[in-house]
């Protein structure tokens, strides 16, 4: 009757998938006795891969169990069989080449005295362990990349305003294991002065908009951090239900920035200077300019040194702008045409740009060159073009006439 019965059962789990065995007249002290007598469904046999004779002893099934997981099996089948108890057990089996799994459910009753016997039902699991394994890996690599990048996720469901945060985000605000926030308190982890900027734009977001920006928070522990919060809204049957977004720490980036950015002021600042103490404007004598030039005069030089020039003559409404080019050792025609609108532009302020000091390769390039020279007073050197503007100061002008009309030849 008994045998009837497990048969009856054995044709309805086959129906739904699963296969049956059954073990006779085991020993908790050899819960994996080879020679034991057992009684293997056709599905069992499929499931090993065997079909026509197969031995109705614990050994058939013993021989295709994982050599790794027999210790583990043998001790949960011996606390089983002292127990006369259900159990439910995962291992694997060699079908041929390959590794499949196994879930196992059984039940132990007792025969005899330290004797019983076993039922199970066993369905091979592999693809679905191969599928939550992936579903593991993916999580797992989730949550390693957010740790990694410092950016967490969280999701709002419109529905019921729940808030839910990734542990990552949970991490960066600081939070205890388990903090479960609603949207009001996440909203007031932001700086006060930023909470109503992040309460517009959730606003908004809720009505279908979009959001990405860098506030400050202050975490559980009080310290104050500079974050990136975005938000995207999600649709389902063209209603919008439910918000997504990222949160990511972006203090230490904020920090890099402004370090570059101040180290970029600094070296302004250096640069200035250094174009100040290039471009040494010296007032010689009353009303009197002078400009020392050295090196090369390219085109960002030469503006600079018209701006300030031209500012100086302003400021101290000089009558004479002398430029002297004793430490210029090569001219170009670029830099020669700096030089004259140099010149001419100081010309038009009322003043009179004059230049002495010109190394005879510098004449050479100057006449070579075919500029217009017209109107342009050199000397030969500082002390020369000094003396020459000292006298023309002190001469008397006509009435009316300008520091132009003032002849500076002898």
């Amino acid at each position: 009757m008994q045998r009837v019965a497990l048969d009856r059962m054995t044709r309805a789990l086959h129906l739904s998938g699963v296969a049956v065995f059954e073990f006779e007249d085991l020993g908790a002290d050899d819960p994996l006795a080879a020679d034991a007598p057992a009684y293997y469904s056709d599905r069992v046999c499929s499931l090993l891969g065997r079909h026509g004779d197969v031995p109705p002893v614990v050994g058939t099934w013993l021989a295709a169990l994982h050599p790794d997981d027999r210790e583990r099996v043998r001790l949960a089948r011996r606390e089983q069989l002292l127990t006369a108890g259900a159990a439910k057990l995962e291992y694997r089996v060699l079908v041929g080449d390959a590794v499949r799994w196994w879930q196992e459910q059984s039940e132990a009753a007792a025969t005899r005295p330290g004797r019983a016997s076993l039922v199970a039902v066993v369905r091979d699991i592999t693809d679905e362990r191969a599928e939550q394994e992936d579903v593991r890996r993916s999580v797992e690599l989730l949550h390693q990349t957010q740790a990694a990048a410092a950016v967490g996720g969280w999701e709002v469901d419109l529905a019921t305003n729940a808030l839910y945060w990734t542990d990552e985000t949970r991490r960066l605000h600081e939070a205890p294991p388990g903090f479960v926030p609603d949207v009001a308190g996440g909203i007031n982890f932001y700086a006060p002065e930023h909470v109503p900027l992040i309460s517009a734009a959730f606003d908004r977001c809720t009505r279908g908009e979009p959001y990405d920006v860098q506030l400050d928070i202050i975490t559980c522990l009080g310290n104050r951090r500079h974050v990136q919060a975005a938000g995207v809204p999600y649709y389902e049957d063209g209603k919008l239900t439910r918000i997504y977004g990222i949160f990511r720490d972006i203090t230490e980036q904020r920090r890099r920035e402004d370090e570059l950015r101040a180290q970029i002021e600094i070296i302004a600042r250096q640069d200035s200077a250094i174009r100040q103490l290039s471009t040494p404007i010296i007032q010689t004598w009353d009303n009197i300019l002078t400009l020392p030039l050295l090196g090369n005069i390219d085109a960002a030089r030469a503006t600079h040194i018209m701006e300030r020039l031209l500012a100086e003559v302003t400021r101290t409404r000089a009558r004479f702008a002398i430029l002297d080019l004793t430490g210029v050792d090569a001219l170009d025609e670029s830099t020669a045409d700096h030089l004259l609108r140099l010149v001419r532009a100081v010309d038009l302020l009322g003043a009179r740009g004059v230049l002495c000091g010109l190394q005879p390769a510098i004449a050479e390039s100057l006449t070579s060159l075919g500029l217009d020279l017209a109107g342009v007073v050199t000397y030969r050197n500082l002390h020369e073009a000094l003396q020459r503007c000292i006298h023309a100061l002190s001469a008397r002008p006509r009435p009316g006439a300008t520091v132009q009309g003032v002849s500076l030849r002898p």
